[in-house]
């Protein structure tokens, strides 16, 4: 690109040398024939020739622009400010600057207006500045935030010239910023779930469980002890059979998986009111359960974009991770957040369920057989899906879990003229609605969100 808008302005530079030819031959002959108007004619020809070249050739140097957010991440249906900032950090001042920014369709403006382009599901935001020198001018726009998922916004493309506006420069700006915009949370009442206790008194009967993950020390084994128990080590060192000793945990645990697909074949595509309601109501569920005191983890069955440093990969995978500082780009097929009930816990799963595309995911029997052998007893699952692709091999899987320990729900989505794709057995099933729920959910949305801290995006240099 640098290397075409150098040739393109050398090229209008020297069409325009015969404007100094001129002046030059005019300045003579005002010498010549001492007449003051032939040379007043050369200095104005001077000035044509020479002021519109010296805004084409510095207008677009020492410029700093800003694209920053009033946050860098938004609830669903929340209203944050889009600033965009020019300094001119020359002597030369700027008459006029246009800046032509790219925006997500699917964000609306509340302030301002933007333009249809060519492109898909993308529209221009002009805005015009006049900048003296060494001037920083700032210009605010407000958005609502009506889709999730990452949007980025760019790249932003500059126009300047000269007073008289003959020379006309411009530059563009590749680098992107993005906004990710949360699932929307609603309340589990709006699902038709009760909030108190949706999956009856905690899901499982037991108050106080053993951790097998944690051991308390050994004992002498008994007759009946599960074979698991025995600790290897300690029976060759001790002669005799000894069993582990767990202890005891009170902590509740849930795991959510998250089926996005909303038909049995791929090929026939996806529908994002039904995919949309079924990202919402396991993210609405994660955000009860953090509430209630519960471990929440989250395991979906498809792709999502990192543009951080928070996710690591783990074969197929892409688990959520902290501390990190290498920047990545990855597109994995699983989405997995390791169960956790701490105060970061709540930011990952929204992040992460933010980031999630809208394609068709893989078959959820992989990544149930995956979990089920590391899943504690007690553990409350849940699998948020469209109703129409449940498969009977889930359903088996699912049966499995509990036949280890665990305590099975199923929460579907969809239509009430659409059909559930296989026999649920006396498995517990939550119908939370189809598109009328969605639509309800979106009319609603962003009538009490809450705040995230915003963060200012790094200036670029434009020289």
């Amino acid at each position: 690109m640098d290397a075409d808008l150098t040739h393109n302005r050398d090229d209008t530079l020297i069409k325009r040398r015969p404007w100094y030819f001129l002046a030059a031959l005019l300045l003579i002959f005002s010498v010549l024939a001492h007449q003051p108007i032939a040379f007043l004619a050369a200095l104005f020809t001077l000035v044509i020739g020479l002021v519109p070249e010296i805004w084409y050739r510095y207008a677009l140097r020492s410029l700093v622009f800003r694209q920053q957010f009033s946050q860098p991440k938004a609830f669903f249906g929340e209203t944050i400010t889009l600033s965009i900032s020019v300094e001119n950090q020359k002597i030369l001042p700027l008459p006029w600057l246009e800046v032509e920014d790219e925006l997500p369709e699917q964000l609306p403006l509340v302030t301002g207006r933007a333009s249809r382009t060519y492109k898909v599901n993308r529209v221009m935001l002009a805005t015009t500045f006049s900048l003296w020198a060494f001037q920083r001018v700032t210009r605010r726009y407000r958005l609502r935030c009506t889709a999730r998922g990452v949007h980025s916004f760019g790249p932003v493309t500059l126009h300047s010239g000269d007073p008289f506006g003959w020379l006309v420069r411009q530059d563009q700006i590749r680098a992107r910023t993005t906004l990710i915009v949360y699932p929307l949370i609603a309340p589990l009442e709006q699902f038709g779930l009760p909030s108190r206790h949706p999956f009856g008194d905690y899901a499982t009967p037991w108050r106080l469980l053993e951790d097998p993950q944690r051991v308390a020390g050994v004992r002498e084994y008994v007759r009946g002890d599960d074979p698991r128990r025995i600790h290897w080590k300690a029976t060759a060192r001790l002669g005799t059979l000894q069993s582990k000793v767990y202890e005891p945990s009170s902590q509740y645990r849930l795991l959510i998986l998250l089926d996005v697909n909303t038909y049995l074949e791929s090929w026939m595509g996806i529908d994002p009111d039904i995919q949309e309601l079924t990202i919402s109501a396991a993210a609405s569920l994660a955000m009860w359960a953090l509430d209630e005191g519960y471990s929440v983890g989250v395991l979906a069955n498809t792709l999502m974009v990192g543009l951080d440093a928070e996710y690591s990969t783990e074969g197929e995978r892409l688990v959520v991770a902290s501390g990190t500082t290498t920047p990545t780009l990855a597109y994995m097929h699983r989405v997995r957040v390791p169960m956790a009930s701490d105060s970061a816990q709540r930011e990952r799963i929204l992040t992460a369920l933010g980031r999630l595309l809208s394609y068709s995911g893989s078959s959820m029997d992989g990544i149930i057989e995956d979990e089920q052998t590391a899943l504690p007893i007690g553990t409350t699952v849940v699998l948020v899906s469209a109703g129409s692709v449940l498969r009977e091999t889930t359903i088996e899987r699912l049966i499995e879990l509990r036949g280890r320990g665990c305590s099975v729900h199923l929460m579907l989505t969809g239509d009430a003229d659409s059909k559930i794709g296989t026999e649920t057995y006396d498995l517990p099933v939550h119908h939370l609605g189809g598109r009328e729920v969605w639509h309800e959910l979106v009319q609603h949305a962003g009538d009490e969100q809450s705040d995230i801290p915003g963060q200012s995006s790094a200036p670029l240099l434009v020289d």
